[in-house]
């Protein structure tokens, strides 16, 4: 199994910090192509593999222009450890090339900010905090929790298939199922919706190994309009206690 920096491994097993990395922002550089140059999976005389590798290429065409995003999310829950599903409403924004907030509104007040290396996660309800310091691990961490992470990375562990669907304006359909053993221990799959119109995710489906489901989507999608800096200002009250976690020593516990 390929490794990684921090692996993918790692970051499905953080509960809250899994969601993240569903954003799936590629922010790498891009060359700059003709309308009719640009990889399109629903062009004629490709095979099923072509199709696939055209959209993923113009996933990182397009999300290689993202400068900034803004979306509303509500996150389904659907899990052994709950009396009935739980529905979260929130909101979320990204800068590019570091900043990341996460916002969940309901049912439990939670702030998430990725602000180049440092990580907080401020649960308001319980008036605390915890900081992560990344380090040189930033631009990993970072990939995985909702700025820039590799669909690439993501095909090493998972075999991929593509629907497209009839109506052109309806999204593409991925679905992701495990490779490997590992995964599949976690993981009994994976569906991501893309954005017929603008090729960004706009749902995420998870299903674990013990038949949990999280299903992540977004709505009203605002790209690279102005955002302030303060969104990107958590503003943590002094009354907040914060504790500083050690980032490996978290996710092996989880």
């Amino acid at each position: 199994m390929p490794d990684t920096d921090l692996s993918i491994l790692e970051i499905i097993r953080m509960p809250l910090l899994r969601i993240c990395a569903a954003c799936l922002l590629l922010a790498i550089s891009a060359p700059v192509l003709s309308e009719d140059a640009l990889p399109d999976p629903r062009r004629p005389g490709q095979r099923p593999s072509e199709k696939l590798a055209a959209l993923v290429n113009r996933v990182r065409l397009e999300q290689a222009k993202v400068i900034t995003l803004e979306a509303d999310f509500r996150q389904f829950k659907d899990s052994s450890m709950l009396v009935e599903p739980e529905e979260s409403l929130g909101t979320f924004v990204y800068s590019a090339p570091d900043q990341v907030r996460w916002d969940y509104q309901t049912p439990n007040p939670i702030s998430m900010l990725i602000d180049g290396d440092e990580m907080t996660t401020w649960f308001r309800d319980l008036g605390q905090a915890e900081k992560v310091k990344v380090g040189r691990r930033s631009q990993r961490v970072l990939e995985y929790l909702g700025a820039t992470s590799p669909l690439d990375d993501m095909l090493q562990y998972f075999s991929v298939s593509l629907t497209l669907p009839e109506d052109v304006t309806q999204p593409y359909l991925l679905e992701l199922s495990p490779l490997f053993d590992k995964v599949a221990k976690r993981l009994q799959g994976v569906t991501i919706w893309i954005g017929a119109d603008h090729y960004l995710p706009i749902r995420l489906r998870y299903v674990d190994a013990d038949g949990d489901v999280t299903d992540l989507r977004f709505e009203n999608l605002r790209i690279n309009g102005s955002v302030p800096l303060e969104r990107f200002d958590l503003g943590l009250p002094a009354s907040v206690d914060v504790r500083i976690v050690e980032l490996d020593r978290r996710s092996r516990l989880q």
